[in-house]
């Protein structure tokens, strides 16, 4: 039953979000700088970036489901580690073992995200694939939003080994939803191709389809955003707005409120406008609404600036996936989604590392600025990209 699969996509998209939210407010309590909180949130994402395309390789030539269950695994072990550093008392937590436990829960990334997209090619239909791609990625933006709020509310009322625990919990539940889930049989993907071979080969379709490259121009650009969003803002709305943990989880479930409400005007408007000029067009829009959000000094008028960045760039990150998917045969579609996968982590990590570091140097107020206008410049470059501005 298909229910399985969407249950387990909610919840793992909510408690994968939460993980990474308490790892940031965790790390900058514990170590007090800006840097280290973007090095920390960096750690889950450069395993993506060394494993991406073995990772696709992997999810091509196996059982999808089993790929995915077997990945899920790692953020009970991750809480785990994290329920034991919070409650020991036999040393100091320090930013080296933080970035490690990121380090192993960004193993488990590298082969959940692209599975789960891959994995909707051993469910549907090729011609429903682009609509079920979108439903995917609307829970990917209300786990995003609700997140915040969630791990704000439980570290109100509780210590953070509660807070870490309950998400280990909740991951090992949400990972037994997929046992009852039927997948189609298995279809021969190049089992007796060498791994080497059949990444070679997945490089290959890509640099072949204009389409898929000009797509992953505008993931880069577009979801550049997510980095500092998620490190600069809750420190920024704790220093210059002055909001308490339960007040930034809400400001933070407004920009999630902002996604769900762009994925749900993606959907509706996919058939009626031309797709690629909605992409460069959010583009633009989420980097100047960023723009703002240093100008303001208000939580009203920076949760207003943050749901519309979350309605441009829940338009983008629905409207891209799901493009690529519609271009992509299944035969390649787990080394494709890895790839996409790996533009998409090498924009946030380098926008979270790169914005972090230069907002120690100066202030999350320029580094927000600076942000703003690298995607207003990007946008203006994906004009150049002729697939993509065809795209209808």
């Amino acid at each position: 039953m298909l229910i399985w699969f969407y249950l387990n996509s909610f919840l793992t998209l909510l408690i994968g979000n939460m993980f990474a939210y308490a790892m940031i407010i965790y790390s900058r309590a514990v170590t007090g700088s800006d840097a280290v909180t973007g090095l920390v949130y960096a750690g889950n994402l450069v395993p993506p970036l060394v494993l991406g395309m073995y990772a696709g390789t992997v999810i091509d030539r196996f059982t999808r489901k089993r790929v995915v269950m077997i990945a899920q695994t790692t953020f009970i072990y991750t809480s785990a580690a994290m329920v034991f550093l919070t409650t020991q008392q036999f040393f100091v937590v320090g930013d080296v073992m933080l970035i490690a436990v990121m380090l192993v829960n960004g193993i488990g990334l590298s082969f959940i995200i692209p599975g789960r997209m891959a994995l909707l090619g051993d469910l549907f239909d090729q011609e429903h694939i682009p609509r079920e791609s979108m439903k995917v990625q609307i829970m990917i933006m209300v786990g995003f939003g609700l997140a915040p709020f969630v791990v704000g509310f439980l570290r109100k009322y509780f210590d953070w080994y509660i807070v870490f625990g309950t998400i280990g919990i909740m991951y090992a539940f949400a990972m037994l939803l997929l046992l009852p889930l039927k997948t189609r049989p298995k279809q021969l993907r190049g089992d007796k191709e060498s791994a080497w071979h059949s990444l070679k080969a997945g490089l290959r379709y890509v640099r072949r389809e204009p389409l898929i490259l000009s797509l992953l121009a505008a993931t880069f650009v577009g979801l550049f955003l997510v980095g500092p969003l998620q490190v600069l803002l809750p420190e920024f709305s704790k220093t210059r707005l002055g909001l308490g943990e339960a007040e930034r989880g809400s400001l933070m479930t407004v920009l999630g409120v902002g996604l769900l409400a762009g994925g749900g005007l993606a959907q509706a408007l996919s058939h009626k406008m031309p797709r690629g000029l909605m992409i460069i067009a959010g583009a633009l829009a989420a980097g100047l609404s960023m723009l703002m959000i240093p100008w303001l000094a208000a939580p009203v008028p920076v949760a207003i600036s943050l749901g519309l960045s979350g309605i441009f760039g829940g338009l983008m990150s629905t409207l891209i996936p799901a493009a690529i998917q519609q271009a992509t045969v299944d035969a390649a579609r787990g080394r494709v989604m890895s790839i996409y996968n790996i533009v998409f982590q090498t924009s946030v990590a380098s926008a979270a590392v790169g914005l972090s570091a230069l907002a120690k140097q100066t202030s999350p107020a320029y580094a927000f600025e600076v942000g703003g206008w690298l995607i207003i410049a990007g946008a203006g470059a994906c004009l150049l990209l002729q697939p993509l501005r065809k795209l209808k």
